[in-house]
């Protein structure tokens, strides 16, 4: 029997922003005497999350609630925490501006809240029967569950929100997986021997969904749905299953040559009969020659070897209901002022069904090589691949509206993906109680789009259709496009009449948010009971548009604008007729119209950066002070993160974080909206097992 118990406070650095965590985990085993095994576990995880909103902002007022917006573009001038931010008659929002149309921060501080809570329970209970020596035969169950609170709180009084708001939404996700497996193990011949597994496995996934949002606040400060006056629901269900069958053999001879070809069937219910099946084999062939030739050891060089290569395939399957055309009902649509009469109405989705929809496929061939050398203090770890993932499919690929509907989900995409990880681990010291140990992580990989179908030559996967991630044949999965500074037939930039920079309005790609490669280092440093482990990462290349480093820049906020600003300018380029631009701007037109706010190029920048990932400081409690107590081990640590970060080809004061992302989860990436920096966080973290 196993339990475990974990517990994490993390409060942020402004005063309503707090992340709790309550993990409790209990297993345990039983071998019975009829050859029976019974092995079960429960995890339950609790976790609460309270922050302000943070809304995107484009360095103007933002659409939304947002602190972090409405504080980077104040002025410095403006003593912030010196001077009233509600009216004492109504509590309604006051600043510095005139009409009060940016809301005060501290404003929105006390007044707006988001918060989430998730509640998670994951159970496992598995019995095997061993039938004799060969064969084991297997049953395993699976629960899967959590509910996820949102609520969403503001007060009246404020201008992005005028009448304040209030909003909840419940899910409940619930997934149930069964797995009946039979294990074969033999021996071929005296040099050959197999393992192997056959499966049936099964997984019903449900979905519930339920909002309500409410809107024109009647009693300032009371934040239930009762005390607001115009108010809006909706909800809905999902329901999905996957059947499979798969097989696995492994063939092992002498110890240093293996064999496995794997294979697997899925079955989608949420896909037409004809396209719900989908077979995805791999296989792997790998080789220890460290094992196979005593001569390799003998040499005193090479501790271990092994080379690999191998094929895999595996599959992705769409949303649910994504191949029909859904109805939606909305009651109390329209009320008729002269008799109060209301109508309902039933309405077609604006999304189109796609009968031929099928599953995707990824497929990929990996090289790889394992060393261990010079009595295992230094190691490699070498993989080379080669990843095609075809027929992917596009969620929301844009319609003529024309059509009677606006978007459909469809497999029209081709993506490739090629790289190389290299891992080093080197132990330079190793004296006695002290050790050093270095590990390093290398990767690059890049992903191309290769084909969309023939029918499309773009298509917006993140973002706005002005300005998002886009997939372009050819280009980089997730280039960035939007509007750019006009060029000549030379790639001159050129300068209207003003002498600011004429714009572009047509797409075209402005950057390119993939790095070029990622490194990591990490120095693990025991001795005795302490052990102190430092990381560092790099990450070279990737672009981000950001709208910190614009409106920060344009509105004369960070020192990086401290230049002689009676001067006047002369942007580089030419002008309209070809000549060189000798057109002077003042100060204002250069820095606030020629910084980002106006020319999405302009707001990009190359997202190179270092930083000191974690530093952790442990210590081991001695045996001999826990003989006498319940604890089988004790540990405390001290634990630092993200401590230290540059970004080097970002304006040198901005102390901008490219961690940052505002388009949150999902395919978007390279993207700043005034949502807030990162933070350093420090920690105690204090481990008992009993």
């Amino acid at each position: 029997i196993s339990m475990n118990f974990g517990h994490t406070d993390d409060t942020g650095f402004v005063e309503t922003n707090n992340y709790k965590r309550l993990n409790l985990s209990v297993g345990g085993r039983a071998e019975l005497s009829n050859n029976l095994t019974f092995d079960s576990s429960f995890n339950f995880t609790s976790t609460d999350r309270k922050t302000p909103p943070a809304s995107i902002g484009f360095g103007s007022n933002p659409s939304g609630p947002s602190l972090f917006a409405n504080v980077l573009y104040t002025p410095r001038s403006v003593d912030l925490f010196g001077m009233p931010f509600e009216n004492p008659l109504d509590n309604s929002a006051v600043y510095y501006r005139s009409g009060n149309d940016i809301v005060n921060p501290r404003w929105t501080l006390k007044n707006a809240l988001d918060t989430e809570t998730v509640r998670r329970f994951f159970g496992r209970s598995s019995l095997s029967f061993k039938a004799n020596d060969w064969l084991k035969l297997g049953y395993r169950a699976t629960l899967d569950s959590y509910t996820q609170t949102q609520v969403r709180k503001i007060n009246k009084g404020g201008d992005q929100v005028p009448g304040g708001q209030m909003t909840t939404s419940n899910r409940l996700n619930t997934i149930w997986s069964h797995l009946f497996s039979a294990d074969i193990n033999t021996s071929i011949t005296d040099e050959i021997s197999m393992s192997s597994q056959l499966g049936l496995t099964s997984s019903r996934e449900t979905r519930d969904f339920s909002f309500m949002s409410s809107s024109e606040q009647f009693i300032y400060g009371l934040l239930t749905h009762g005390n607001f006056e115009e108010h809006d629901s909706g909800s809905s269900t999902f329901e999905s299953n996957i059947l499979g069958a798969y097989f696995s053999a492994t063939f092992d001879y002498n110890g240093y040559l293996f064999l496995n070809v794997q294979g697997r069937n899925d079955w989608f219910s949420s896909l037409q009969p004809d396209n719900r099946s989908i077979f995805y084999p791999a296989t792997s062939l790998s080789f220890i020659p460290s094992e196979a030739f005593a001569s390799i050891k003998a040499s005193g060089v090479i501790d271990y070897m092994k080379v690999r290569l191998g094929y895999g395939s595996s599959a992705g399957f769409p949303g649910v209901y994504s191949t029909v055309v859904g109805l939606g009902s909305s009651t109390n649509v329209f009320i008729n002022p002269s008799d109060a009469s209301v109508l309902n109405t039933l309405s077609i989705s604006n999304r189109l069904g796609n009968l031929d929809l099928k599953p995707e496929l990824i497929e990929e061939l990996e090289f790889g090589l394992e060393l261990q050398l010079f009595d295992r203090r230094l190691g490699v770890d070498l993989s080379i691949y080669d990843k095609v993932s075809s027929d992917l499919i596009l969620t929301s690929k844009q319609l003529d509206p024309a059509t009677g509907y606006t978007v459909t989900a469809t497999n029209i995409a081709e993506v490739s993906n090629k790289g190389v990880e290299l891992g080093l681990n080197l132990v330079p010291v190793k004296w006695n109680d002290l050790r050093w140990d270095i590990n390093t992580q290398f990767t690059k990989n890049k992903n191309i789009v290769e084909s969309l179908g023939g029918d499309s030559e773009q298509e917006v996967i993140a973002g706005y259709t002005n300005l998002g991630n886009f997939a372009i044949p050819g280009e980089s999965y997730g280039v960035i496009q939007g509007n750019s500074i006009e060029r000549d037939g030379n790639g001159n930039y050129v300068v209207g009449d003003d002498g600011n920079y004429l714009t572009n309005t047509d797409l075209s790609i402005i950057a390119d948010p993939n790095p070029d490669w990622t490194a990591t280092v990490t120095n693990g440093i025991s001795y005795k009971n302490l052990r102190f482990n430092m990381q560092w990462e790099y990450v070279k290349g990737g672009d981000m548009y950001s709208i910190t480093a614009a409106a920060l820049l344009s509105r004369g906020l960070t020192k990086d604008t401290e230049f002689d600003r009676t001067q006047g300018f002369i942007l580089p380029g030419v002008k309209q007729n070809g000549e060189v631009n000798d057109l002077v701007i003042a100060a204002t037109d250069y820095g606030f119209v020629n910084s980002g706010f106006y020319i999405d190029e302009q707001a990009v920048y190359d997202a190179t950066n270092i930083r000191l990932r974690e530093v952790s400081l442990t210590y081991d409690f001695p045996q001999s002070l826990l003989d006498a107590t319940p604890f089988g081990r004790a540990s405390i640590s001290f634990v630092g993160e993200n401590m230290f970060f540059k970004a080097i080809n970002f304006p040198k004061y901005l102390n901008f974080d490219p961690e940052v992302n505002s388009l949150g989860v999902g395919n978007g990436s390279g993207f700043d909206y005034l949502t807030g920096p990162t933070a350093k966080k420090y920690g105690v973290n204090l481990v008992l097992t009993f």
